[in-house]
């Protein structure tokens, strides 16, 4: 009897252990599960958080886009009214100023800022707040272009020329080593930074 008096209480002895681990592991896995709800919860903030920064970056984009987009209407609108007062480049007078020309032609399309015409020669000229180097050769590209999407100009002289309010020496050696005008303002008057153009 005595015997099995100290069987049974080492076997409640270990009933009280392991309930006493289950007990444990449930609080474990409830902290874990408390963790777990909390680490979603933060996720889910930071999710918030990231939506909202790289909405705040879309809109912050579309600002600094409009803001380059009006910068080149405003030079383009200064330059179009400088024309029309007066139709001429160095010694080239001119009979009209287009601006803003395009056309779509078997799959080829393109603009172009100003258009100088006469009665046989025209000038392209792209124009924009400030003329980066890089942007100096794409006027080969206008011209090329324009030959294509104005068949009717084929056996005219085309002079390129670019305009800007700003622009550095570097763009303007390019314009020279090219052969395009380069022009820019003076106060309200048009400035001709290179006149050694080529025939293209």
């Amino acid at each position: 009897m005595t015997d099995h008096s100290k069987e049974i209480a080492e076997i409640w002895k270990m009933l009280k252990e392991t309930n006493k681990q289950m007990q444990e592991t449930d609080r474990k896995m409830q902290e874990t599960d408390r963790k777990m709800q909390e680490t979603d919860r933060q996720m889910k903030e930071t999710d918030k958080k990231l939506d909202k920064t790289i909405k705040g970056i879309d809109k912050l984009e579309n600002i600094v886009g409009g803001i380059g987009n009006s910068n080149g209407f405003f030079a383009e609108d200064i330059f179009f009214n400088s024309f029309k007062k007066k139709m001429s480049l160095g010694d080239i007078t001119f009979d009209s100023v287009d601006r803003n020309v395009s056309r779509f032609h078997k799959g080829l399309e393109d603009e172009f800022d100003i258009v100088l015409t006469n009665s046989d020669s025209l000038t392209i000229i792209e124009v924009k707040y400030n003329f980066h180097p890089n942007d100096v050769k794409s006027v080969f590209k206008k011209i090329k272009n324009y030959r294509i999407l104005f068949p009717n100009y084929q056996n005219y002289t085309i002079y390129g020329a670019i305009a800007a309010l700003t622009m550095s020496n570097r763009t303007i050696q390019l314009a020279k080593k090219f052969g395009f005008f380069a022009l820019t303002l003076a106060g309200q008057k048009l400035k001709i930074l290179n006149d050694q153009v080529e025939k293209l």
